[in-house]
């Protein structure tokens, strides 16, 4: 009696390049002990995996398969944040884009009214990231600086390679802080009031301790 055998293949769009180094200590497969089915496991992964991967098993001189097909997906969290003055001119105005996501082959964009926004001379943007570790949460930043002052505002979109990302809007609570500024200003006048306060009250309390000293070295004169 022949022993199933299952053997993988992948099958690529012809505009897709495919190599097998690619696919190299990246791919396991699990057969069923009865033969009937296996199991692909593929670590990664990248927009290059999406495509159409067959299952092939050899049984009595015949060949049975199964195919499926993957399609990749990212999906990102997106918080976008805005800041006037920060550079002391009224006239400028500064967006904060970060962007968390598991799929590190991406990019930030900045659009206005559905069109795309570059560096010129009245707009400045920078990136930082990806930052993370391999397959875990990466982190991508993006700011923008602009003399453009209109509605809507400009609009931060991320864009991933090869894949279509699935996004969402969504800050953490109680930030008070935005990258790069400053606290806001009644929280600033309410830390530099409590130094005065704690010095003030210290002070109360050691005049008084000094009165009261005062007042027993009087009484002991008195006495004596």
């Amino acid at each position: 009696m022949d022993e199933p055998r299952a053997i993988v293949a992948l099958d690529h769009d012809s505009n897709t390049s495919y190599s097998e180094e690619s696919y190299k200590g990246r791919t396991k497969t699990f057969v069923a002990e009865d033969g009937n089915n296996c199991s692909l496991y593929l670590t990664n992964i990248t927009a290059n995996d999406q495509g159409k991967y067959s299952c092939r098993f050899y049984i009595k001189g015949q060949y049975t398969h199964i195919s499926i097909n993957l399609s990749i997906s990212a999906n990102y969290r997106v918080c976008q944040n805005s800041s006037s003055d920060i550079n002391g001119t009224l006239s400028d105005k500064t967006y904060w884009c970060d962007v968390k996501g598991r799929y590190r082959e991406a990019e930030i964009q900045w659009y206005l009214d559905g069109q795309l926004l570059t560096n010129s001379s009245k707009t400045n943007i920078t990136h930082t990231g990806p930052v993370g570790p391999s397959n875990g949460l990466y982190q991508f930043e993006s700011k923008l600086i602009t003399k453009l002052n209109g509605t809507p505002e400009p609009k931060c979109v991320v864009k991933a390679k090869g894949i279509s990302p699935n996004i969402s809007y969504y800050c953490e609570p109680n930030i008070d802080t935005i990258k790069g500024e400053t606290q806001p200003k009644y929280l600033m006048r309410f830390f530099k009031i409590i130094p005065i306060v704690l010095v003030l009250g210290l002070s109360l309390v050691l005049w008084r301790c000094w009165k009261i000293s005062q007042r027993f070295t009087g009484d002991e004169r008195g006495e004596d």
